[in-house]
């Protein structure tokens, strides 16, 4: 805007008839905007006394729309010949009016000039990608917006201090959702209190730890499944009776059937 104007001279005398004053704003340059102008009359003598001002003083608007771009061009942007703002680096927009952020602001963050975010209540950070945690998030949660936790699975609360499995996972179990365990490498169950033997114990054994069996007794072995004294009793079990046809030697053939014949007579 220019100096405001007005239609009667400053230094003067007072007229005794009725007279308008009028006071001008001009607009300069090609920018489109809005002022605003408070604007008290005074009038004095000769020697600086005040004889007459206005009670109140006046409040003017003044809007100008002398831009070749309709709305003009913020923050260094000029209008182009094609009646385009031309924007610098680090804004845009028709205007220019938007600064760019990289990476762009988070959570309700408002980018002011390029590179620099508002951050609402509760973030900060370079983007507002980070929370402003008063309380701790335990068990590995993360804070990830002022007083509430990203909390893994199997965990709740504010502070992720409350497990989902009412009886605690056992033997190195991990509750993954409500009443449910992952179990560690050799368990089972739903507590994760089973051990697990691979192959099984069969039928005389019990599995007390993992790849472990309790035998019942008389049973040993890896998997119970061998009997104590069984190669004992193998070796005790008779074996039957065999009969065998044997052929005589000539001496008791001889014997058998008495002497050999002779011509000698005793």
């Amino acid at each position: 805007m220019a100096d405001p104007t007005v239609n009667i001279p400053l230094l003067g005398m007072i007229p005794h008839q009725v007279s308008v004053v009028q006071v001008g704003f001009p607009c300069l340059g090609k920018q489109d905007g809005v002022a605003a102008f408070e604007v008290t009359v005074i009038v004095m003598n000769s020697e600086g006394t005040i004889i007459l001002q206005t009670p109140q003083n006046a409040i003017f608007f003044k809007t100008c729309q002398q831009a070749e771009c309709p709305g003009g061009c913020r923050n260094g942007g000029f209008c182009n010949e094609r009646h385009v703002c031309e924007c610098p680096d680090g804004f845009y927009g028709p205007h220019c009016e938007k600064a760019l952020c990289t990476p762009h602001c988070m959570n309700g963050g408002l980018c002011i000039i390029p590179g620099l975010c508002i951050c609402p209540p509760g973030f900060y950070g370079i983007n507002c990608n980070k929370a402003n945690c008063t309380n701790i998030c335990f068990n590995g949660g993360i804070c990830f917006y002022p007083e509430k936790c990203i909390c893994p699975a199997g965990l709740e609360g504010n502070q992720c201090e409350i497990s989902k499995c009412h009886q605690p996972c056992r033997n190195g179990g991990k509750c993954t959702g409500k009443n449910k365990c992952k179990c560690s490498k050799g368990y089972q169950g739903d507590l994760c209190s089973k051990p697990v033997c691979e192959p099984s114990c069969g039928l005389y054994g019990i599995c007390i730890e993992p790849n472990v069996c309790q035998c019942q007794d008389g049973w040993h072995g890896r998997n119970c499944n061998k009997r104590y004294g069984a190669n004992l009793l193998n070796a005790m079990r008779p074996t039957g009776i065999k009969h065998r046809q044997q052929t005589p030697s000539p001496k008791q053939a001889e014997k058998s059937q008495g002497g050999p014949e002779s011509n000698y007579v005793w």
